[in-house]
């Protein structure tokens, strides 16, 4: 009998396991409603309807909700409690102890049971959480985690390595037995044997080669997944305010992963097995010819590394220099392409065409100091690697003919593995040259991991499926950085459904407040409080779900005009869309676009007006139809009469149980809202309903155009609601 006859009663035993059960520790890791479809189209369509392949979707489940593997039996115990139970023709429960009476207490979709036995075929497995790994603090560890999953394939790579050595030794043992065998002898039919033998060796070697790469390939491939989505998974978790300044600069630091990843495949072989068979082949020297002919490559090995070293540390110098030099141009050039009209029209490309020819300078100068010192070490190990070839040479033919220590066929064969010797010491300057890059490379990328996330310190953002869009903000401050006090809120309640705008003058703290109430920004001392929960205990992903945030510069991504209107959002239809872009106009420009809803937009949105843009992103906010609006100078960059028709809009949409906060200087979009907060960087100077607010601006506008014979005492007024 089968465990599921159809694929909607295992989609909804999935949505009750991760959305609606209360249990832990389902409820601690409950997916998000994006995440949750994402798994339905990944694992719940087209799957076969056979036992194994259902009980595949729950093992998916359990390791993305970081649960141990299931082991499914047949048979249930005290000692495995709490398990799952899945019944054929019933679905799924929650077994959660044994009674006092012999009845097992279940939970599931339909709530609370007991039974004193269960339909033959259920299947049974235990519910364990995977033991809490400590997440990567720092980019050296998040290297070294994903380095070391690499394991298998470091060792099958260094399996070929070794076999490719030994098997490289049999050209130097084929020239000995031609020299000493075959020649002195005539011995054709020991030549053929020895040619066929060789042969195949090397065919073989070439093999391994070709294997080796092939492995080593795999594992780069591997690392670079996984140094690329974590790396790129922790820049998104860094929150808003703790983003660096410099965007071409960090876009930099974050692909230096690459270096890292080259150093730690070319330095794992390397030290492993490279160097190692250095010594491998100078004991077969001296196996071959006597301790005095080893002690000739070991004595230029030395000299050699010695050479090597003494280079090592202005090579690493110089390389973090011009890595940091070509960072800070990557940073300049995106400055300026982004910023390309201002620096044209204000006529300043002579000041960037010095800052950019001074830093490309650097970069050369640097580039040419490490090429010269890279190349001064090749050239002094190529030297002694000569001067080695020639002493072995000579001292070797002084004892094949003065003594019965040496053949013909050993001097020839030591002088092929001499080589072999010193080759690996000429590579250490490329060893030091990425070594450098690779270590500015996690200093930056550490410095990128330090920077505050998205809920920090919290282990498991809180994600209820309500949360009442009120507010509640104490003693609440922000500064950027180490300048003034942007932010300065001593206190205040903002309900549930209603609408408030923000007043103040530039700089007063109006934008940075709305990002504090959205979560992007955590303030520096005090709480904001939305639903009574702390905003920083409640995942990025459920704020954004019920936060509607329109910033004052309104940017768009690179794709189509559907992307952007669905930007994060899940299960949106196409007549959901174009119900929301006749709302606001913006069907006029799809239907006025060469391919509609799929006509691409580029980077930054740069081929839209300032208007079209705000347009596109009220827009998608009318899709999403959140819970909370915030909304930064929604109509700036409009006309009269989209702004009008914008207004309306707005005033139909948001319903009443819907938290508006607005902040403008149109005296038109006050419509809107029901109470004024005027803000300064001290702090709050006005709240209170809009028609006592706006009257009491208005008297203390007369008076400061009124003359005064006597300078005026300056009060604060607080307008409360009444």
């Amino acid at each position: 009998m089968q465990l599921y006859n159809d694929n909607e009663k295992l989609k909804k035993d999935i949505y009750w396991l991760t959305q609606e059960c209360s249990l832990p520790p389902f409820s601690s890791s409950r997916l998000s409603k994006h995440a949750f479809l994402d798994f339905e189209k990944k694992f719940l369509k087209d799957i076969k309807f056979d036992d194994k392949s259902m009980l595949s979707v729950y093992e998916k489940l359990f390791e993305l909700i970081g649960l141990k593997k299931p082991k499914w039996t047949s048979e249930i115990s005290k000692e495995n409690l709490p398990s799952i139970a899945i019944t054929p023709n019933e679905g799924l429960n929650i077994v959660l102890e044994k009674t006092t009476s012999g009845a097992w207490r279940c939970v599931g979709a339909k709530g609370t049971k007991h039974c004193f036995s269960f339909d033959a075929g259920t299947q049974f497995c235990e519910i364990r959480e995977e033991r809490v790994k400590g997440v990567h603090n720092s980019a050296y560890e998040m290297f070294k985690s994903v380095a070391l999953k690499q394991k298998k394939h470091i060792i099958y790579a260094a399996t070929a390595t070794l076999t490719i050595n030994i098997l490289a030794l049999s050209t130097s043992f084929f020239s000995m037995q031609v020299y000493d065998r075959v020649i002195p002898t005539n011995g054709t039919s020991t030549l053929i044997a020895l040619t066929v033998g060789v042969a195949i060796a090397i065919i073989l070697e070439m093999i391994l080669k070709i294997s080796r790469s092939v492995i080593l390939d795999e594992a780069t491939a591997s690392m670079d997944r996984s140094y690329s989505h974590n790396i790129f998974d922790r820049f998104l978790k860094i929150r808003s305010d703790a983003l660096p300044n410099s965007i071409g600069t960090l876009s930099a630091q974050l692909q230096g992963y690459t270096s890292v990843r080259q150093f730690i495949a070319t330095a794992a072989l390397y030290f492993i097995i490279d160097f190692p068979f250095t010594l491998f082949f100078l004991s077969v020297i001296v196996m071959i010819g006597g301790f005095d002919m080893g002690l000739i490559p070991f004595i230029f090995l030395i000299l050699s590394l010695i050479t090597a070293l003494f280079f090592k540390n202005k090579i690493e110098v110089l390389t973090e220099q011009s890595v940091a030099a070509s960072n800070k141009k990557l940073g300049l050039l995106v400055e300026n392409v982004e910023n390309s009209v201002v620096v044209k029209a204000s006529g300043a490309g002579y000041s960037m065409q010095n800052k950019w020819n001074a830093l490309t300078e650097d970069a050369i100068s640097d580039d040419i100091s490490i090429r010269h010192y890279s190349e001064l070490a090749l050239y002094i190990a190529a030297l002694l690697q000569q001067f080695s070839y020639i002493s072995l040479v000579a001292w070797g033919a002084y004892l094949v003919s003065m003594t019965d220590q040496l053949t013909m066929g050993g001097l020839i064969a030591i002088s092929i593995l001499s080589s072999r010797v010193l080759a690996p010491i000429a590579a250490l300057p490329n060893i030091f040259i990425q070594w450098g890059r690779a270590k500015i490379s996690i200093k930056d990328l550490n410095n990128i991991y330090m920077l505050p996330q998205e809920n920090e310190g919290i282990s498991k953002p809180l994600a209820p499926e309500f949360i009442e869009p009120k507010y509640s903000l104490k003693d609440v401050k922000f500064a950027y950085g180490d300048s003034r006090q942007a932010l300065n809120i001593p206190n205040l309640n903002i309900a549930a459904g209603e609408k408030v705008a923000i007043l103040g003058m530039i700089g007063s703290g109006k934008s940075t407040m709305l990002k504090v109430l959205s979560g992007l920004y955590a303030s520096q001392e005090g709480h904001v409080i939305l639903g009574g929960i702390d905003i920083q205990h409640i995942s990025r992903h459920k704020l954004s779900s019920i936060i509607g945030y329109l910033p004052q510069s309104t940017k768009l991504i690179s794709g189509t005009i559907r992307d952007n209107l669905t930007l994060g959002l899940v299960g949106v239809s196409d007549s959901q869309i174009l119900e929301a872009c006749k709302k606001t106009g913006l069907n006029i420009l799809i239907n006025s676009a060469p391919k509609g809803l799929d006509t691409i937009i580029p980077e930054g949105g740069n081929s839209l007006s300032g208007g079209q843009k705000q347009l596109m992103a009220i827009t998608r906010i009318l899709i999403a139809n959140p819970k909370i609006w915030l909304l930064d100078e929604p109509t700036a960059n409009m006309d009269d009469f989209t702004e009008n028709k914008i207004i309306r809009i707005l005033n139909s949409q948001i319903t009443k149980d819907q938290t508006l906060v607005l902040v403008t200087h149109k005296p038109a979009l006050l419509g809107l809202v029901d109470r004024i907060i005027v803000l300064t960087p001290q702090g709050i100077v006005m709240d209170g309903p809009k028609k006592l607010v706006l009257e009491k601006l208005a008297e203390n506008q007369k008076a400061r155009r009124k003359p005064q014979t006597q300078p005026p005492v300056q009060t604060q007024t607080n307008v409360t609601k009444g």
